[in-house]
């Protein structure tokens, strides 16, 4: 398995995964999907989104959001390839993702996570996310917040 920057040839692939109205909404909270949507991510300059590869296949998509003034990492728009689901292929993927939160100074990675992905928050939790309900009584009741510690701010 290997990690790498995306790059914008990698759009139909990512689009392909989301295709599933349900997908689309549980990764990008909208019932469907647009390539303006991944045009705007890989353009922003607080965003970095990676590309998971098993061999020379595609196999996940995930970005690291950049928080300065607030001063921590969050993940967004996690997507596996569909017939790769619940097979331990998103644990590797968040793994390999913390390790690249780690070249960041803040102590903390937040996600947010429609509250219907079931799937979703155990494959976290099982990463060693916790909830952290403060957040979403005081900033946004729509998602999950889940948090984990970077212990290392070192990569």
């Amino acid at each position: 398995m290997n990690i790498r920057k995306v790059i914008p040839e990698d759009e139909p692939v990512i689009k392909g995964w989301l295709n599933e109205p349900k997908d689309c909404k549980y990764v990008t909270g909208r019932q469907v999907y647009s390539s303006d949507m991944f045009n705007s991510w890989y353009e922003a300059h607080d965003q970095f989104g990676y590309i998971f590869e098993e061999g020379s296949n595609s196999v996940a998509y995930g970005e690291i959001w950049v928080d300065e003034e607030e001063k921590d990492i969050e993940l967004a728009h996690i997507v596996v390839h569909p017939s790769l689901r619940n097979k331990g292929l998103g644990k590797r993927f968040i793994k390999e993702l913390l390790e690249e939160c780690k070249i960041y100074p803040f102590e903390w990675v937040y996600m947010r996570i429609e509250p219907g992905n079931v799937h979703a928050i155990q494959c976290y939790e099982g990463v060693g996310f916790i909830e952290d309900p403060d957040l979403r009584s005081s900033f946004d009741s729509r998602w999950i917040w889940m948090k984990i510690r970077i212990t290392e701010n070192k990569k």
